[in-house]
């Protein structure tokens, strides 16, 4: 499952639509159905505004999919077993998140290729087309 997914699994928990939750986080309207058909993902700065509204999820399963949705009032045993957890799931947020930051990065270099590749063949073609080129565009 999604980010968006669960953020819409905590929405209707709340009993709450897509429009007051937008509202509610300060997004524009809209802004959940766009994330969800287009596949889009959530930035930081999103997240610290669910977060700033809704203090009771866990950032932890909204990003995961691990642990309870959200935090309980009363300190248990069960709550500090979590902590203990959390610890070792941020670990893998963090993990996770370098993952992702490798292919970003492996991405704009493949995508450099291609536009330094681009170049190489435009400076060609006007090599080529230019009156001191080699191209058909000289006249005789």
């Amino acid at each position: 499952m999604r980010l968006i997914e669960r953020l819409y699994q905590f929405i209707e928990y709340k009993g709450l639509s897509a429009y007051a939750f937008e509202r509610s986080c300060e997004f524009s309207n809209g802004y959940l159905k766009k994330q969800l058909k287009g596949g889009g993902s959530v930035g930081s700065d999103i997240l610290e505004k669910i977060h700033q509204a809704y203090p009771d999820l866990s950032l932890i399963w909204l990003i995961t999919g691990k642990g309870n949705m959200i935090f309980s009032d009363e300190p248990s045993q069960e709550a500090n077993d979590q902590g203990t957890s959390y610890v070792s799931d941020g670990d893998e947020v963090v993990h996770l998140l370098k993952d992702k930051i490798k292919l970003l990065e492996s991405s704009v270099a493949d995508k450099e290729k291609i536009i330094s590749l681009m170049e190489v063949r435009e400076k060609e073609e006007e090599k080529r087309s230019s009156p001191g080129g080699t191209g058909k565009s000289k006249k005789k």
